[in-house]
């Protein structure tokens, strides 16, 4: 019925430049942020936090780890973190990416670890068995003096409070430290082209 007269565009046609300017836009979807608001992220950190206290604290009450063992465990949880979520989304991490991804685990291996101390020492400050514990176990290291004033401090509510935030406000930064570490160090060595 109604033709278009001769030399103009189709309506349904697009612009040459249009077209060339598509052609050269690459459109690709953005990966998600490693935060606390990515699931994925959440749910590797704490399953790799979980796996590390499973590991930590069967080693530590045999006595069988050291503090470097500790640390190299917990720079393992942060390079395990970034495998795991690799895995998961076939994604390769930036070093940053990497060290909020270890830093995710280093918060979860925190707050387990937390829940584990409450649970285990809080009954046994109330029984008084800790201080018994403690001064068997420091006796050998430590001269009559120095038992007397770390006895002096477990019968201080507020200075063994006090002590008590102190070591846990140190283990968080170490935890997250050394998780962020492994988490960078993990997206170094799995960023590398696998093909080699």
């Amino acid at each position: 019925m109604f033709e278009a007269p001769v030399g103009e565009a189709e309506p349904d046609e697009a612009p040459r430049e249009v077209e060339e300017l598509l052609d050269r836009v690459e459109l690709h979807h953005a990966e998600p942020e490693i935060s606390f608001s990515n699931g994925t992220a959440v749910r590797v950190g704490l399953l790799v936090a979980a796996l590390s206290m499973t590991l930590l604290m069967p080693l530590a009450n045999l006595g069988g780890v050291s503090l470097l063992g500790i640390v190299v465990l917990t720079v393992l949880a942060g390079v395990l973190s970034v495998w795991f979520y690799r895995r998961r989304t076939g994604q390769a991490l930036t070093v940053l990416a990497g060290a909020r991804m270890g830093w995710i685990t280093g918060v979860f291996l925190f707050a387990l670890f937390l829940v584990l101390f409450t649970v285990s020492i809080v009954p046994a400050l109330e029984s008084g068995e800790f201080q018994k514990l403690q001064e068997t176990a420091l006796k050998g290291s430590f001269s009559e003096a120095d038992l007397a004033r770390l006895k002096e401090l477990f019968e201080n509510p507020l200075l063994l409070g006090l002590s008590i935030f102190l070591f846990m406000g140190i283990y968080f930064v170490g935890a997250t430290t050394l998780t962020s570490l492994g988490g960078m160090l993990g997206a170094k060595l799995l960023g590398r082209d696998q093909s080699l």
